[in-house]
């Protein structure tokens, strides 16, 4: 009688359970039908206000999502391993046990699955997983608001937190995103911990996830604009009265230049990259202070993260570097069996090369000297220019490695990294040289197809794409266009939008949604956020010409002198073609198959021209992969 009854219940129990996956399968099939009429807009409608109070979720609804999520999650779990953990967050081990998924909260495992999703087929260029991603993240933040509000604070929370702010970020919600930021670095703030002196060099094995959380917390403060660094002018800067957390060891390798080389895994690597990338945000965000000291100053922040990003190199294990790792020795299933390694490597090496770049960019330098009356030194001159060549070439060169190899990156930071390369070439795609030029569009054309691709995976990429092409469009003659033949006639001149190619340089401004309706304030407030005011009329950027458009390098800024010597008069040819030829800093011992010297030396010759400059990029820009 008894084991009757018990069958009955549970006969009955799913029948209700088989009723209510029909009805969620009803409207699932409603919506799409929606979607593929057009009925459903691209744009992310406007959420409610978050209360920080426990929120009510309807019970049928939420168990049916959850439900749905377990169902699927096993999948999902494996796309999170490949492309989402330790890329860039370290918030789980490398290594992701087989009881992980049990061990997930629901909010956990809701913004796990919302990360995840992205990479699967077509990303969010369909818009059923779009719509997916977009309700999954605002059950995730929901449950963690309930939960924190209601409940006992765990690592689970913090994990949630970081994920979700990951992805506001990438949907442009900047409020939303900060507030998920220092709400997790005001939970980790506040825990104690043994030794954290120690806590950057173990990530690569590291299975306490508390220490996992404060790592994550930290490079995820560098890498969106929270970091210590953080000054005042951004719209993501941390505003609370809580402290940005750091990690002691980060600092120290700077402070004590006489420590050994670091012994450290990948992953550890690309925390220390982080800080690095941090410091070169904050000077591109920087530009409005008048008394700006010229770059080649001991005390200007030029020095000061040039002498970061050298110390950086020195620090790092050589087994990093291209020659040791000899990524493009493997086959396209090696790299992905060793997807682990690979990912994070890959990172570690465009986000080192992008710094000078963003150092070096003429639009930021131009930025500093606007108010400098003296001549620019022709040493600084050089150097900018041939750092500026080199490393934005090396960014080239990985994305050609990658396309060749068939790697697919996930690093969202990777994108605004080729986006910074992509104005330079953009800007070089104007000079009057027409081989310089054409060089200068294909890589332009190179960084611009690798950003369309990579932004079906993240929605701030794609965003830099369209600001990419913005820019090009408003680019525009300035005057009458010069003689063909006249020698002596003025170089043509062009006009941009400087603020546009100034935002595309800043992560925090590139990425943002152009409206405030999808961010976290109501009607009441959104009209008078930090982030969507617009830019302060005494930080605008009105001076067009700064950005040098057609200008190799920064040789075309009104301080550099007309003429320039090169080589002292007695250098002969000879010992030119015989001077060594020096590698990358970080890919030492590898050395792409050919440079070509310069034309030999006449005595009429001994003075650079901007058009030599041009020439000397053109040298570098026709390096092929060896």
């Amino acid at each position: 009688m008894y084991a009757g009854t018990e069958v009955e219940e549970q006969e009955s129990d799913l029948k209700i359970l088989t009723d209510r996956v029909s009805e969620l399968e009803h409207e699932l099939r409603k919506l799409v039908s929606q979607v593929r009429h057009g009925s459903v807009s691209r744009d992310r409608s406007p959420r409610p206000t978050m209360s920080l109070g426990p929120t009510t979720i309807p019970g049928d609804v939420l168990s049916d999502d959850l439900h749905d999520a377990h169902s699927e999650f096993g999948s999902t779990l494996d796309l999170f391993q490949k492309f989402g953990n330790c890329q860039p967050l370290p918030l789980f081990p490398p290594e992701l046990s087989a009881n992980f998924r049990k061990s997930l909260s629901s909010e956990l495992l809701l913004a796990v699955d919302a990360y995840a999703l992205r990479f699967r087929g077509l990303g969010i260029e369909n818009a059923e997983i779009r719509l997916e991603i977009e309700a999954k993240m605002q059950q995730a933040g929901q449950l963690v608001m309930q939960s924190i509000a209601t409940s006992k604070v765990g690592t689970s929370h913090i994990q949630t937190l970081c994920l979700l702010s990951m992805l506001e970020f990438s949907a442009g919600s900047m409020i939303r995103a900060g507030f998920y930021t220092q709400t997790a670095s005001y939970f980790i703030h506040n825990v104690q911990f043994d030794n954290l002196d120690n806590i950057v060099d173990n990530l690569d094995t590291e299975k306490d996830e508390r220490k996992l959380c404060y790592a994550s917390v930290v490079m995820l403060q560098n890498l969106q604009g929270t970091s210590p660094s953080c000054r005042s002018g951004s719209s993501f800067c941390q505003r609370s009265s809580a402290p940005p957390i750091e990690i002691p060891a980060l600092q120290d390798i700077y402070r004590k230049p006489n420590c050994d080389k670091l012994d450290i895994g990948i992953i550890s690597a690309n925390m220390y990259t982080s800080d690095l990338w941090s410091f070169a945000c904050q000077y591109a965000l920087t530009h409005d202070r008048k008394d700006s000291l010229p770059p080649w100053h001991p005390l200007s922040d030029y020095t000061l993260v040039t002498y970061r990003h050298t110390e950086h190199e020195s620090c790092m294990p050589l087994r990093f570097r291209l020659h040791a790792s000899r990524f493009g020795d493997h086959s396209p299933s090696e790299l992905q069996t060793n997807r682990n390694y690979w990912a994070p490597w890959l990172s570690f090496q465009i986000i080192w090369h992008a710094v000078p770049c963003l150092l070096n960019h003429p639009f930021l330098l131009s930025l500093r000297l606007r108010s400098f009356r003296r001549t620019m030194p022709q040493s600084f001159l050089r150097n900018s220019f041939e750092q500026l060549t080199l490393h934005s070439g090396w960014i080239i060169h990985f994305i050609e490695l990658i396309q060749l190899k068939e790697f697919e990156v996930s690093d969202p930071i990777i994108g605004h990294a080729v986006a910074i390369v992509g104005t330079i070439y953009l800007q070089h795609s104007f000079v009057e040289d027409p081989t310089f030029s054409m060089k200068a569009r294909k890589g332009f054309d190179t960084c611009l197809e690798f950003l369309k691709k990579f932004g079906k995976r993240w929605n701030h990429v794609d965003q830099m794409a369209q600001q990419l092409e913005r820019l090009r469009n408003s680019i525009s003659p300035e005057g009458v266009a010069p003689e063909m033949g006249n020698l002596t006639s003025v170089p043509q001149k062009w006009t941009v939008n400087p603020q546009l190619l100034w935002n595309i340089l800043v992560y925090s401004h590139v990425s943002k949604a152009p409206t405030p309706t999808g961010d976290i304030f109501g009607p009441s407030l959104n009209r008078h956020t930090v982030a969507y005011s617009g830019p302060v009329p005494s930080t605008e950027i009105r001076e067009p010409d700064l950005a040098l458009i057609g200008s190799a390098g920064i040789s075309g800024h009104r301080t550099v002198a007309p003429e320039c010597v090169t080589y002292p008069p007695e250098q002969s040819v000879h010992q030119l073609s015989e001077a060594p030829i020096q590698p990358s800093p970080v890919h030492s011992g590898v050395q792409p198959p050919h440079i070509p010297i310069l034309e030999p030396l006449r005595e009429d010759d001994l003075f650079l021209q901007m058009q030599d400059y041009g020439k000397a990029f053109e040298d570098w820009l026709s390096l092929s992969i060896a």
